[in-house]
């Protein structure tokens, strides 16, 4: 099975288990069903650079980042933010639910995400801490990045300012990725500080390459319209230089890995397509 299929099923099995309210249905149509699942992915295969059973032992990480990502996604969502109606191809969560229902959901899947994480019987103690802590710390991150997004509709902005906010917003959770993983599964402190700065630059290349998939801002059907983005600021060709830039940066900082590293240069190619 591959990564994403494996993450998709651990997914389906934790709300499989859980009562069938509203709430628990409007997570399911919030994380499942859509998406590359590239942060889960990218939790197992930082993994297997220290234990051949990363698939088994960093899948709940995997699977608690994928549910961190939807809760920022509905956030992201709301009218009072990007005000999006499409999601991964439906509707967005707050045009199909009560606004009861959304309020509780971001919080309901970020304390999910908790729990599926921390009841890994496969990881140590201590390195569930350790990556629990660190997982806490880039959502208090991901919260400041959504501010600071807002922030991008008042000009003037600057490249520093923007990539500032994409390491925040973006960066923060591919961190938790790539350096949870690895704590998880036995890396030192030193490792995953390295692996911590690589998935920051994997975000913010990540995030500049969303806007130039989304397009001018311009478009009327564009959501990020009114907003200053690698697109707008750098233009479309120069805005690609820099993305190739910071994930060249990405991949020089996995060099120190050597071959363990090949999941993670395999992914990071796929993004990179």
């Amino acid at each position: 099975m591959d990564p994403a299929r494996r993450i998709e099923s651990g997914l389906e099995a934790a709300f499989a288990a859980l009562p069938p309210t509203e709430v628990v249905r409007a997570a399911r149509y919030a994380t499942l069903g859509g998406g590359h699942r590239w942060r889960g992915g990218m939790a197992v295969a930082a993994g297997s650079m220290y234990r051949t059973d990363a698939d088994e032992c960093a899948l709940p990480l995997a699977v608690g980042l994928e549910m961190m990502q939807a809760a920022s996604l509905v956030l992201d969502d709301l009218p009072s933010m990007d005000n999006a109606l499409t999601r991964r191809g439906k509707a967005c969560v707050h045009l199909v639910f009560p606004e009861w229902v959304v309020a509780l959901l971001p919080a309901y899947l970020v304390n999910l995400a908790y729990a599926v994480a921390a009841g890994n019987e496969q990881a140590p103690e201590g390195c569930r801490i350790r990556a629990l802590r660190l997982l806490g710390e880039m959502g208090g991150r991901m919260a400041h990045g959504q501010e600071l997004d807002l922030a991008l509709a008042r000009p003037p902005v600057n490249e520093a300012a923007l990539l500032e906010c994409y390491a925040l917003k973006s960066g923060s959770l591919f961190a938790a990725a790539l350096a949870g993983g690895a704590l998880l599964c036995g890396a030192g402190e030193a490792d995953a500080a390295e692996l911590r700065e690589a998935g920051i630059r994997l975000g913010q290349a990540y995030q500049i390459l969303d806007d130039l998939a989304d397009g001018p801002e311009e478009d009327s059907a564009y959501q990020d319209a009114g907003r200053i983005t690698a697109y707008s600021l750098f233009g479309p060709v120069a805005a690609r230089a820099r993305a190739e830039q910071l994930l060249s940066e990405v991949s020089r900082r996995l060099d120190r890995f050597g071959p363990a590293a090949g999941r993670l240069r395999d992914l990071l190619g796929q993004i990179r397509t």
